[in-house]
């Protein structure tokens, strides 16, 4: 009797320390984080990155928050009857086990607004936030 307790209480703990972990793992892979350095007089930003979901769900971006800006969107650019233009994504949903790149030209983050003057080799914090509540914090890092 006093074995088969022991079995549940250490399978009980695997199972909440399995739980602990997905929660507080990141929900996603990102790489390649940056911010396109502009001149001071331009008010906004964009930054790319590459986001994986080697996950069995998919997740959705519904907001990004930084401290050094005063708001962050996700655009996408499209051509449409022969001009480009931009038009909002919200939320941007990165399906299970796939792979999203934000790049010049397409998907990106529209950074309004900077609080500081930015320059090449500067690091910015951002949290990604979830549908679900969480968030993900990464680094950004300003190029040329």
């Amino acid at each position: 009797m006093i074995n088969r307790h022991i079995k549940l209480s250490a399978s009980l703990s695997l199972v909440l320390v399995m739980l602990a972990l997905r929660v507080n793992a990141a929900p996603l892979n990102i790489t390649d984080a940056w911010i396109k350095n502009l001149p001071p007089s331009v008010p906004m930003r964009a930054g790319y990155m590459q986001i994986e979901n080697n996950s069995d769900i998919p997740y959705r971006i519904t907001g990004i928050e930084s401290e050094v800006f005063t708001a962050i969107d996700i655009h996408e650019s499209i051509e449409k009857n022969g001009m480009m233009s931009m038009q909002p994504i919200s939320p941007l949903v990165i399906e299970a086990d796939t792979a999203v790149k934000l790049a010049p030209g397409g998907i990106h983050l529209m950074m309004m607004g900077p609080k500081q003057m930015l320059k090449p080799g500067d690091r910015v914090n951002i949290s990604l936030k979830y549908d679900d509540g969480s968030t993900q914090t990464l680094q950004m890092t300003v190029r040329k």
